[in-house]
């Protein structure tokens, strides 16, 4: 990766007008993308993200705002210009869009059709694209006969015929098994490895996010609400929003539901207290419950722990309940903070989280 801007979106609106209505599906939104990222957009549905990335490649033009892709201004390109442009920004969508009549081969070779490459040259690069996907075997097998990951893997070769530079892909895992899911989300980060692909992911599952994105940015009702790296993400969230994203990708909110159920059982007390402790990078090898214990006698009960290793660095998260005197507690707490630690103090009565 570099910190050479492939896609630069400034003050992007979108404003559609319907039947004497208007409707901002995006509100001022500037977005940058370095070459080899992997940028994930998240959002729930109508959160305006696919509008937005419509925007890179101009099959929506914005009302207002600027529009960078590789150096070109897109929104100033002429129709020919533009065509060009496209062939460099590869797009993936949930429904596949293939041709039912036309083998796996032919539709993977489609976009090649009148270029510059004879047939036999053309026959060799789709058999690379094949290849590339695993699907080498599928050549001259219909759509009808492929399985949903499948289509979506011809998808992708069709996608890269052009040697794209950028790809996008919108919601092109949502159709998808977990399984499945897991197997394209592989594929792309092996073809942004392999082929410095920079990848646009648009989504509304911080789980596909948490799998390959090296960035992140949220959004909500046509804004971008939060951004930045994918660990600063997960370890600093500053929105609810985002905060509720990552509890439902690292399955925090399930075990919450089962904590808060059992810690009203416990009846705790003021020697008692029910904290999340969250921790980055190195110290999530310390021996923290050990040091708590023999530096200021608070015993932890663990509840619930769990690691994630999101861009090589380890991300911890521990509930647990925590007894000992309350000044002991005060700085035990003041001890896990300076060691870089975030604590949570959780309420098992808060009706929110009940």
């Amino acid at each position: 990766m570099t910190n050479e801007a492939i896609i630069q979106l400034k003050d992007i609106d979108v404003t559609f007008h319907n039947k004497g209505q208007t409707v901002t599906a995006v509100k001022n939104v500037s977005l940058t993308v370095n070459r080899g990222d992997i940028y994930g957009v998240v959002g729930y549905s109508g959160a305006g993200k696919s509008t937005l990335v419509r925007v890179i490649n101009r099959l929506q033009r914005p009302t207002a705002g600027s529009v960078e892709v590789n150096g070109q201004d897109i929104l100033a390109l002429k129709p020919k210009e533009l065509r060009v442009a496209r062939t460099k920004i590869g797009m993936i969508f949930q429904h596949f869009n293939l041709m039912a009549s036309r083998t796996i081969a032919d539709n993977v070779g489609y976009p090649l059709k009148g270029g510059e490459l004879s047939h036999e040259e053309r026959q060799q690069k789709v058999a690379h694209l094949l290849d590339l996907v695993g699907l080498t075997e599928k050549a001259e097998d219909y759509p009808a006969q492929l399985s949903g990951g499948q289509k979506q893997r011809v998808a992708i070769a069709r996608a890269l015929a052009n040697d794209p530079e950028i790809l996008i892909s919108d919601e092109a895992t949502s159709a998808l098994d977990p399984k499945t899911t897991s197997s394209i989300l592989e594929l792309l980060k092996r073809l942004n490895r392999q082929l410095g692909l920079t990848v646009v992911l648009i989504t509304h599952e911080m789980e596909a996010v948490k799998e390959i994105c090296n960035k992140v940015a949220v959004m909500d009702d046509g804004e971008i609400i939060e951004r930045g790296d994918l660990v600063s993400i997960f370890s600093r969230p500053e929105k609810p929003l985002t905060q509720d994203f990552i509890n439902t990708a690292t399955q925090i909110n399930q075990a919450l539901e089962k904590i808060y159920k059992q810690a009203r059982t416990l009846g705790l007390d003021d020697h008692q207290q029910l904290v999340q402790l969250q921790y980055v990078g190195a110290s999530t090898d310390a021996p923290l419950i050990t040091d708590l214990y023999k530096r200021y006698g608070v015993v932890s009960n663990i509840l619930y722990g769990n690691v994630e290793i999101l861009q090589d660095t380890p991300l911890g998260n521990l509930i647990v309940v925590m007894t000992g005197d309350p000044d002991k507690l005060q700085a035990a707490w003041q001890y896990c903070q300076d060691a870089g630690i975030t604590i949570t103090h959780l309420k098992p009565t808060d009706p929110e989280v009940a």
